[in-house]
């Protein structure tokens, strides 16, 4: 095998064993709230392996997991609203027409990107995978000939590795392909001398292929070329004989995976996640309902006590079945008479287990999101800082890593592969060499920052009040200052507001007709 196989497996080996405290968790999560998500090392090439978990009798873990994952989907990418924009990260520059009309005109072409892709059923399942396992990893690839490419992957199938700063920056992924995906993704002369043989002879065998994508330390900067790009992309088969060669060495200008995590630890590679605090009630859950089951599987069906005598009667026990049985003078008659009495309290039992399911519901933060997809036309971001406060603030962390690990990473290396793509329109002197940054609008993000600045409308409320009995209180209030911040806050673009030149020809106009009209 080539020497820097070599090394690249023996990291990936050790990987696996530094994850492997996870995969039990994770296998535990996938039974309750994702079964067809999680796929173990052991099973992953098993093409026919069983998909549904059978002992489960109560899918309350399931659905509320899925109502998180549509609610964060609604509340922070929403494909019907905006949910980010660019703006200068130089305060000097945020007056400048000409730049924030840039700006906006890069932010729609990147969000008719997303749409045109198939980001957001990626994130949708994203936000799934990180409600459940508390780690996600999402791909994002781009081309001239394919566009846009988003790639989810599930837990198991991927081993990660951060740098100093505890930021993701490796990922090594494992996926299953047959012979003749090898040929088609890698070309028939890049395969091993076996390889060819098994396609040709229409062999359905599937061969694991490992994917490193990691931080190249030793390249030349000044070259453009694959072997030379900052970040390492090398593609090999496992375990095959007679691999002197990767199936593939390429490299990006960025980290193409993104790998946030719900919560993490100091020092933990992967994160925590809201499902792992429902697993108790989830587990508490099943038994509930088993119990519950048997309890009226036993007052339907009670066990019987029938008469030896009648051990070969063939008797009929079936609902509505009729046995007749002859019995001898002065004797009882024989008979099959219910061995227990069972009574179940059948309201009481289904009363604790609605308990237990609200609070799975509540631990993966249904009671907010049900306003988000309840409302999803009307929904405000007002309303759901009035109604939900104490969640969204509770929520803020999550939020403010997920801009961190995700979003904003996502959105600058969207942008460098627009402008090398020849995607943005010609930028305006004044933001040529200027950083940008991310602003986010989204529902929650809105949502938060209302929850934050809520003194405003009780200064606003406050000053229209004492305005009525001192008209001075009015002027400590900038009106242009005031209007333009609240439209920052509720994520309005610049094209709706009017420049300041024009507001203040309309407010000369309005005085001099003041001027102009007769006294009384």
């Amino acid at each position: 095998m080539h020497a820097q196989i070599q090394d690249l497996y023996r990291r990936y080996q050790r990987l696996l064993r530094e994850r492997a405290p996870w995969d039990e968790a994770w296998r535990q999560l996938s039974r309750h709230f994702l079964p067809m998500r999680y796929r173990a090392a052991q099973d992953a090439a098993r093409v026919n392996k069983p998909m549904l978990n059978r002992d489960m009798v109560d899918a309350t873990g399931i659905f509320a997991l899925r109502t998180l994952a549509a609610g964060m989907q609604g509340g922070m990418t929403s494909p019907a609203r905006p949910w980010f924009r660019l703006a200068p990260d130089d305060a000097d520059l945020t007056g400048s027409r000409a730049a924030r009309l840039w700006l906006d005109t890069v932010t729609e072409r990147m969000r008719i990107v997303f749409h045109r892709s198939n980001f957001y059923n990626a994130m949708h399942a994203l936000y799934a995978e990180l409600g459940a396992f508390g780690t996600g990893l999402l791909y994002e690839l781009a081309d001239e000939r394919d566009g846009f490419r988003f790639i989810t992957c599930t837990a198991g199938t991927y081993v990660l590795d951060c740098d100093e700063q505890e930021r993701v920056d490796t990922v090594f992924r494992r996926v299953f392909m047959t012979a003749r995906q090898l040929r088609l993704a890698y070309g028939r002369e890049c395969l091993p001398e076996r390889l060819p043989d098994a396609w040709n002879a229409g062999g359905e065998e599937r061969y694991a292929v490992i994917n490193a994508v990691f931080p190249r330390q030793e390249r030349n900067p000044r070259s453009l070329d694959a072997p030379h790009m900052p970040w390492a992309s090398i593609s090999w088969l496992e375990g095959c004989e007679g691999q002197t060669l990767p199936l593939r060495e390429s490299g990006f200008v960025s980290f193409p995976a993104f790998g946030p995590r719900w919560d993490v630890l100091q020092g933990d590679v992967y994160g925590h996640s809201p499902a792992m605090d429902a697993l108790p009630d989830c587990r508490m859950l099943q038994q509930m309902g088993i119990s519950t089951l048997k309890a009226i599987h036993k007052s339907v069906e009670p066990p019987m006590s029938v008469s030896a005598a009648l051990k070969n009667a063939g008797l009929d026990l079936t609902p509505g079945g009729i046995n007749y049985v002859e019995t001898m003078q002065g004797q009882s008659p024989l008979a099959a008479t219910p061995l227990l009495q069972i009574k179940p309290e059948i309201a009481q039992a289904r009363a604790a287990m609605e308990s237990v399911q609200n609070q799975i519901k509540t631990g993966l933060y249904n009671d907010l999101f049900r306003i988000i997809l309840n409302g999803r036309n009307n929904v405000t971001a007002t309303e759901i800082a009035a109604r939900e406060e104490e969640k969204i603030i509770l929520m803020g962390p999550t939020l403010e890593r997920l801009h961190s690990e995700l979003f904003i990473p996502l959105i600058d290396r969207t942008f460098m592969l627009m402008l090398r793509l020849n995607m943005l329109p010609p930028c305006p002197p004044e933001l040529c060499g200027q950083r940008l940054k991310v602003e986010f609008v989204s529902l929650l993000a809105q949502a938060q920052k209302l929850v934050c600045t809520g003194a405003v409308d009780q200064y606003v409320n406050f000053t229209a009040t004492a305005g009525r009995i001192w008209p001075e209180a009015t002027d400590a209030v900038d009106i242009d200052a005031l209007m333009d911040k609240y439209a920052e806050y509720l994520g309005l673009e610049i094209a709706l507001l009017r420049p300041q030149e024009e507001r203040n020809l309309l407010r000369d106009a309005r005085r001099l007709q003041c001027l102009q009209q007769p006294s009384a």
